[in-house]
């Protein structure tokens, strides 16, 4: 009776292997029905006629907001909701606003109006959201002369684009969210602006007109977050005033090409591999936050984004911040990241929405219950619906062929986290020179870390300390004044398993060839009953030369006489960290330029910063095993310290056909690969190795017929 039920179960299996994968595609976001139908294409003209018909002529408020929103969220007032304490904050935002002077012109690098533009922006979304809950026409009247003042500046710098985008997001929010309150002869003042400054503006850009630009952000390729901020921002101005006589054209054009941009670059800068963001988590929302107002805006507006965010890489991205984050969360920061910043984001509420999967929320709602506020928040918060629960969420992250992977005993606050990048040196879209570098976070102390960005206008950036690999946790080889890692050098990881023993390995080489290197293999691996963390390196030089080995910390590092194990300690925590290998020293250096590196003046200060050190000469071949095991109950060293173990070897012994890593070889495995080979969102394989039948270091559907042949076999 077993065998007949697994057979039929089995023949069930066969069946779904040849449905077409988009039988499978859930049904995600406004725009998933009609992504096929518009492919990388819109006509701005067709979503200005969607717009009317959807809202009628002349309606507003239709950009995100509804009058609809704004009487569910007026209904929250003095309730015990987290959304009326929402409420009450952006009161006293306002109010706060109502106290400062109107907004002024300022460029004081010579380059930027964008921090005015970031402040308008700010106060007239606080002012006019609180004149449409709260009904007081100071909050309508003081929004009403930031966009004036505004409107009275000679420009709103267009040759940095950037700024102007911001802008008209102030203008397409103030506007709608105003209309009913300003009189015709507003109206048309705003309106005037709105074109002349703003979509005027893009055009010129759109078509390639001459004029001083410090970015030529609309042609660019691959392009970086300016892609979806300036497209976002001028679609949500066009659609502001686009059912208007005078703007209706241009509005059209600024639509058409707009979409085209983002839609193509959205699928572009989401990985669909991992939906890893290449230019790190604060440019992630950054970039996405806008993306969110930019499809929310079509939405709202003309009753679907046409499949703009309808994306399984940007789905994925939701597990690139929550990997890439601690459990705190802070971010494991690379590139032009700043060091470890909070990652619960007011996007996350957008994307839940979106994706309609609300565990996406919960970091979010986490933060505002610790009194994190962002206005945004009001615009997408639904506590009707609530976040899955969390406790099922896999604890590590990773795959063969993606740039990052993370791993964790637990998803409490108290657990030990670690993370490897690596990825493309890609310098010109915010990229350091960080390939291999390493994180590690224990009970909510982050112990190895980046430094962060450095400032745009240094001369000789790309030479400085945190852009070069000597700034961050890796390797430099035979130092030079030369660049330490190679530019557009890609590595990725080659091999990576879940369960207790937790790795991911990557092939280093390609950094690192113009430095002398025959090949580097770098091995992250976590023992987690053991909370455990292993970094491991295998270098073969072409001939003999010099090695370093760094790890910043803004903690206290300790080395111990024989320079063979050190302690660091950040608070009240403590790490032990010590050689596996026979070979090396810890020493502790400055976080500086090496003597050899070409001197940059006017870095950033990194003096709060120290790194643990590794310094080895005149070496060809060698393996730089080092662990890290936190130090707990008064601990001066662990009651277990680990051998060392070739990396080739750190393959756990499996079952099999095991690739969901419960031990036992069984239908559900076979169910697993099939929905992973299928591409449904969310299957991971925790042993991928154990489905590896044709033993050709890949998966696809040969090894699952093996797999059910084995099945059936063994049964």
């Amino acid at each position: 009776m077993k065998k007949q039920f697994l057979n039929i179960l089995l023949a069930l299996v066969m069946v779904i292997s040849i449905i077409p994968i988009n039988t499978f595609a859930e049904d995600s976001g406004s725009g998933s029905s009609t992504t096929e139908s518009y492919g990388d294409f819109i006509d701005g003209e067709q979503v200005l006629r969607d717009m009317i018909e959807k809202n009628g002529l002349y309606a507003h408020p239709r950009i995100i907001m509804s009058n609809e929103k704004f009487a569910k969220l007026k209904a929250s007032i003095g309730d015990d909701s987290v959304t009326a304490i929402l409420l009450e904050k952006l009161r006293a935002e306002a109010d706060r606003v109502m106290t400062r002077p109107v907004a002024e012109y300022e460029i004081p690098d010579g380059i930027r109006l964008l921090e005015t533009s970031k402040r308008i922006q700010r106060r007239v979304a606080a002012l006019a959201m609180a004149y449409n809950i709260f009904g007081d026409e100071k909050y309508a009247v003081r929004c009403y002369a930031e966009l004036e003042a505004a409107c009275n500046f000679k420009d709103w710098n267009p040759s940095h684009f950037l700024d102007t985008a911001e802008m008209s997001t102030a203008f397409a929010l103030g506007y709608d969210w105003l209309y009913h309150w300003m009189n015709d002869e507003q109206r048309a003042f705003l309106r005037k602006n709105m074109i002349e400054k703003g979509l005027n503006q893009v055009m010129e850009d759109y078509e390639d007109k001459p004029r001083k630009r410090t970015y030529r952000w609309y042609q660019d390729y691959p392009g970086d977050n300016w892609k979806l901020v300036c497209n976002g921002s001028m679609s949500m101005a066009a659609l502001a005033i686009g059912d208007e006589a005078e703007a209706s054209d241009i509005a059209s054009d600024v639509l058409t090409y707009a979409y085209k941009e983002s839609y193509s670059f959205v699928r572009r800068a989401y990985s669909d591999k991992d939906g890893t963001y290449s230019e790190g988590l604060g440019y992630w929302d950054y970039a996405t936050y806008y993306l969110g107002l930019y499809s929310s805006s079509l939405t709202s507006a003309a009753g679907t984004d046409y499949g703009l965010a309808d994306h399984e890489g940007l789905r994925k991205s939701v597990d690139f911040v929550r990997y890439m984050s601690s459990n705190t969360p802070k971010s494991f920061s690379f590139g032009d990241d700043g060091d470890s910043r909070d990652t619960g984001w007011a996007v996350l509420l957008w994307l839940a929405e979106y994706y309609n999967s609300y565990d996406i929320a919960a970091t979010r709602l986490k933060k505002i219950e610790n009194d994190s506020f962002n206005y945004l928040d009001l615009l997408w918060i639904d506590e009707e619906k609530t976040p899955d629960s969390a406790s099922d969420i896999p604890t590590d992250w990773g795959e063969v062929g993606a740039s990052n992977a993370s791993f964790r005993n637990t998803w409490d606050e108290n657990g030990i986290v670690a993370a490897l990048h690596v990825g493309e040196n890609n310098y010109k879209y915010h990229g350091h020179y960080d390939l291999g570098t390493f994180y590690l976070e224990s009970n909510g102390a982050r112990f190895f870390t980046d430094l962060g960005n450095e400032n745009y206008e240094l001369d000789n950036r790309q030479y400085s300390y945190r852009i070069r690999a000597e700034g961050h946790n890796t390797l430099v080889i035979n130092p030079s004044q030369e660049l330490d890692q190679q530019e557009g050098a890609e590595c990725l990881i080659n091999s990576f398993s879940g369960g207790n023993e937790a790795y991911a390995v990557t092939d280093l080489t390609a950094a690192y060839e113009n430095s002398g290197a025959e090949s580097v293999v770098r091995g992250l691996k976590m023992i987690k009953d053991k909370e455990c963390v292993i970094i491991q390196d295998e270098i073969s030089l072409n001939a003999p030369g010099e090695i370093y080995w760094f790890a910043h910390t803004k903690g206290d590092i300790a080395v111990a006489g024989d320079g063979r194990t050190a302690v660091v300690t950040v608070d009240s925590e403590k790490m032990w960290v010590g050689f596996l290998s026979d070979i090396g020293k810890f020493t502790v250096m400055n976080a500086e330029l090496l003597p050899t590196s070409l001197a940059v003046p006017n870095q950033t200060d990194n003096s709060s910063y120290r790194k643990l050190a590794v310094h080895l000469t005149n070496t060809k071949n060698t393996t730089i095993s080092i662990a890290c095991i936190p130090l707990k109950n008064g601990e001066t060293q662990p009651a277990w310290i680990p051998s060392v173990k070739a990396i080739s070897q750190w393959t756990p012994e499996t079952t099999v056909g095991d690739v969901n890593a419960d031990g036992q070889f069984n239908v559900a495995d076979v169910v697993l690969l099939q929905k992973w080979l299928l591409g449904v969102p969310n299957t991971k394989l925790s042993n991928w190795r154990a489905g590896n039948f044709c033993n050709d270091n890949r998966l696809d559907v040969f090894d699952l017929c093996i797999m059910k042949r084995e099945l059936l076999k063994n049964n």
